[in-house]
């Protein structure tokens, strides 16, 4: 009976290890857009798997409280409050997810090859599958002088209300919104922002006559051929000056005067720049970048194909993806969707694959809702093959837009749209 009881405890032993084993791990860095609805999606769809302890997902973010990005050309306007663009990453989360912020959350490095991840607190997490979507961050340090007269919505909401009290007392002159080269995230925000500024220095401040709007574009067409057919269109009716081509390479604080890369010079009362963009400083660490220091994918499986290999098992979404992908919350929506898909079917499997075909958009706004206007927008999507058809901006997409920002939480990161 002794031996029995021996046979029993090592046959237990064996299946627990084997447990232990199987257990399926998916490991997300980033609990912006792209990685929380990746995450929600796969604990409602693998909830009995949780259930059971046969796969575990987890989150690493070294922020716990989420932050729309998106709502960041509104505050100056006034149109959105910051209470409108955080949420809890808790609150946001499913409880089936495991989540880890701060030092255990805030990843240091990489390292494709022994399928390990390692956060500030030293900890190290292994995985099965991975999901990079650790987003962009801004550069101000990659253009010289930018940092002495940095204005920008683009980098946090403070700083975005900052923009925000200083074209409120703005007393007349020469207003510059600068796009200091892309890629950039959301690359259609600087031109919304300059026609809310315009309609907000028209009809809600009345000095439109004693500013010169103008805006530096680092390229020629600003997006796709029936975008950039309405955006110039826009501008010239407004008289929003568009110098193209203009890829910021000095800015001197002193005598107000931004320098593009070519030598050309414009002059300025006030500065708005998008500052450069680059991957976060762990993903560079790491050596997964590809010689434009973006993390190199395969366009349409979104898998990584860069410098330490092809890894079928690590997916690469949102905007630290490849520069030839759009860096839109559009596609990041439908990258998270794809990689979902694929990785349910992988776990269950099959074969199955979904593609990325480009699926992106970008929400143009043309007037603001005031007194003296209607407001007016309209939501443009395309992919790869289809670029968008020719469209104008209309008062229900005016509505529309501003209603999507109080769907975004309980909605969007949710997976349930």
């Amino acid at each position: 009976m002794i031996y029995i009881g021996l046979v029993s405890n090592i046959s237990t032993v064996v299946i627990l290890q084997q447990a232990i084993v199987m257990k399926e791990r998916i490991l997300i860095l980033g609990a912006g857009y792209a990685g929380a609805v990746i995450a929600n999606t796969l604990a409602r769809e693998f909830r009995r798997k949780i259930a059971k302890d046969e796969l575990e997902i987890t989150v690493l973010d070294r922020n716990d409280m989420g932050v729309n990005q998106g709502g960041f050309t509104f505050l100056p306007f006034g149109l959105y409050t910051p209470e409108d663009l955080i949420r809890s990453r808790k609150e946001s989360l499913s409880p089936r997810i495991k989540s880890h912020f701060g030092d255990q959350g805030e990843v240091t490095d990489i390292d494709l090859n022994r399928q390990q991840i390692t956060v500030k607190s030293g900890t190290k997490y292994s995985y099965d599958h991975l999901v990079i979507a650790m987003g962009a961050r801004p550069d101000a340090s990659g253009v010289q002088g930018l940092e002495d007269d940095l204005n920008t919505f683009y980098t946090s909401m403070d700083d975005a209300l900052e923009v925000g009290e200083l074209i409120r007392n703005f007393k007349g002159g020469r207003i510059v919104v600068s796009v200091s080269r892309m890629p950039i995230p959301c690359p259609g925000a600087p031109v919304k922002f300059s026609f809310l500024l315009e309609s907000y220095l028209r009809d809600i401040r009345n000095i439109r006559d004693d500013v010169q709007l103008t805006l530096l574009w680092p390229m020629e067409p600003i997006g796709p051929p029936e975008f950039n057919k309405l955006v110039t269109g826009r501008l010239e009716e407004k008289g929003i000056e568009a110098i193209r081509q203009f890829q910021l390479g000095k800015v001197d604080a002193s005598n107000k005067m931004v320098e593009s890369t070519d030598g050309r010079q414009e002059n300025y009362d006030l500065l708005i720049t998008v500052p450069p963009h680059k991957p976060q400083q762990a993903v560079l660490d790491s050596g997964i970048t590809d010689e434009k220091g973006w993390i190199a994918s395969d366009k349409t499986t979104l898998q990584y194909r860069g410098p330490v290999g092809d890894k079928d098992n690590v997916y690469v979404v949102g905007d630290n993806g490849p520069a030839d992908i759009l860096k839109t919350g559009i596609g990041a929506h439908y990258q998270a969707q794809v990689v979902s898909h694929n990785l349910i079917n992988t776990i269950n499997g099959n074969n199955i694959k979904s593609k990325y075909k480009g699926e992106t958009g970008c929400p143009i706004i043309t007037d603001m809702a005031s007194d003296a206007h209607t407001g007016r927008a309209y939501i443009a999507t395309w992919s790869y093959k289809n670029p968008p058809q020719s469209f104008d901006t209309t008062q229900l997409g005016w509505y529309l837009y501003r209603m999507y920002y109080y769907l975004h939480w309980d909605m969007s990161i949710k997976a349930l749209m």
